[in-house]
């Protein structure tokens, strides 16, 4: 019987090993000179303050740190077993890293979120059907009481100025963290990269990236890159799902040229 990756690792491991190692996009004004996903964003962006929303275990915060090295890093991962593990990798960068322990919604107060056998699939959504098909190796373990926030709520504890950079990658929890946002993403947000998980929807009906893009187009966003899209293989097919998530580049029409 022939072997391959998948039955070894779940697809999300290969997922995050092409992220890490994947070389620069190949088209369009980007700066080939800083790490992914930080290759995608416009050349010419250098960032002062940058948001890592799902902050994980600090795979795209040390590639902030490293690409930009004026910058400012704060972290938001709730899951205390991955933050401690975030802390520990963003030791080296205490002096301009700012780490919270909690996560970010459309509310404050608790939750409880769903644990998974891959730590980059935890959320405070229940693993939807779709993502059960596509990922049958991830599975939901147990639950943990973490704490939640809105970011317009915490923004005033943040430092101060605009916010050039906001990174989201919340496992189907997006649109809550946009809504909670509302007045920091219109006022104050200049580049936003965030995830959009098909996988991640309830059902062929309610596809989160829709109302996504009107959202963000009201607010005053613009799409100006994709990147990491993700199709279904031949053993993960499920019916018509052929493209089962990618990252969007926004950028504010106040900044665009």
């Amino acid at each position: 019987m022939k072997l391959t990756p998948s039955d070894f690792f779940p697809p999300l491991f290969a997922r995050g090993w092409r992220k890490l190692f994947r070389g620069p996009v190949a088209t369009g004004p980007v700066d080939r000179r800083k790490i992914h996903p930080f290759d995608a964003v416009p050349a010419g962006l250098e960032p002062k303050l940058i948001l890592d929303v799902g902050a994980n275990q600090g795979d795209v915060s040390i590639a902030a740190a490293k690409s930009y090295p004026g910058a400012r890093i704060v972290c938001f991962e709730p899951v205390s077993a991955t933050y401690r593990r975030l802390a520990e990798r963003m030791a080296p960068y205490r002096d301009r890293c700012e780490l919270h322990a909690l996560a970010l919604s459309d509310r404050e107060g608790e939750a409880e979120i769903h644990l998974t056998t891959a730590h980059g699939a935890n959320s405070l959504e229940a693993q939807a059907e779709f993502h059960k098909k596509i990922n049958p190796k991830v599975r939901e373990l147990s639950t943990e009481t973490i704490r939640l926030a809105t970011l317009d709520s915490i923004r005033p504890q943040l430092p101060p100025g605009g916010i050039d950079l906001i990174k989201i990658d919340v496992e189907g929890h997006e649109m809550k963290v946009l809504r909670g946002g509302e007045r920091t993403f219109r006022d104050s947000v200049d580049t936003l990269l965030i995830e959009v998980s098909l996988q991640r929807d309830a059902s062929w009906e309610a596809q989160a990236f829709l109302e996504m893009f009107q959202l963000l187009s009201g607010w005053g966003f613009r799409l100006v890159n994709l990147y990491d899209v993700y199709h279904a293989t031949a053993e993960q097919h499920f019916g018509s799902m052929l493209v089962t998530q990618f990252d969007c580049v926004w950028r504010h029409k106040r900044h665009l040229s």
